[in-house]
């Protein structure tokens, strides 16, 4: 893989009151926000198993890069969102820590919210993700986008089992749109800063063609590379595609496309 990603340790700093907002990348698809003194995470993968004497991540996926900050290092959260239930996506023992430590709430299509309940999890701090719902976090509106990932032989998702999420914040709008194939909804959405931008060209995934057609009808001013260079991962997996192959899909576009590092401190508009 071309891109060698040097993770930048998340600082104690991150977690402030602030008059701004400043996201990360966590590795995968994990993203983590600070909007204004409000922490917000998505799919947040970021606790390690030991597996004979190995650190791996909680996925079982031995980790081609370190963590840029661990579940136990966030010392606050106002709410973390699960675009579904797959195990790369959805952490247990983070969401457990994250639980534990922090009086967050979880934001969650049902299966992923079946999944917060088994892992022992309160029902009173579960959210249930329904497409296009709204709902305000501090400065945040997180508006629930529709979602179709649909990869299992066997009772595939459906619609509604898996979703995205658009942030509007006062400083620039954020949408990460999960794991999804391109579906029509999502090009009735506008104006967005930052688009977290699957690479993953893979079955029932947007990759970079279906990226590429969100960042041009949303008007993506920004448009940050995800799903790859975490796990060590065969090459053209979901996890081990090439994000620089998304350069010809993004060529033309308004648009800049970012590969930055596990834990690089980022700005909306800038």
């Amino acid at each position: 893989m071309p891109i060698e990603l040097a993770v930048q340790p998340v600082p104690p700093p991150f977690f402030d009151p602030r008059e701004d907002t400043v996201l990360t990348w966590l590795g995968m698809a994990g993203v983590m926000l600070n909007v204004r003194g409000t922490i917000l995470l998505i799919d947040p993968l970021i606790s390690l198993i030991d597996e004979g004497g190995e650190p791996r991540s909680e996925a079982g996926y031995r980790l081609r890069v370190p963590l840029p900050i661990q579940a136990g290092q966030i010392p606050r959260a106002d709410l973390v969102m699960v675009t579904h239930a797959d195990e790369d996506h959805l952490g247990r023992l983070t969401n457990q820590t994250l639980a534990r430590q922090t009086a967050c709430r979880f934001l969650a299509p049902p299966p992923a919210a079946k999944v917060l309940r088994e892992i022992g999890i309160a029902e009173e701090r579960i959210l249930i993700a329904r497409d296009f719902d709204r709902r305000t976090i501090g400065p945040a509106v997180v508006e629930v986008t529709p979602a179709l990932h649909d990869w299992q032989e066997t009772e595939p998702w459906q619609r509604g089992d898996c979703c995205g999420f658009l942030l509007g914040t006062p400083d620039g709008a954020v949408w990460h749109p999960g794991d999804t194939r391109l579906i029509g909804e999502l090009l009735a959405v506008r104006d967005v800063d930052v688009l977290f931008f699957d690479v993953a060209a893979v079955d029932s995934h947007l990759g970079p063609a279906g990226s590429a057609r969100l960042a041009e009808s949303s008007r993506a001013k920004v448009m940050i590379a995800y799903h790859y260079g975490t796990f060590d991962l065969p090459p053209g997996s979901f996890g081990g595609c090439d994000p620089l192959d998304a350069l010809p899909y993004v060529e033309g576009l308004p648009g800049r496309f970012l590969t930055p590092n596990p834990g690089e401190l980022l700005r909306p508009g800038r």
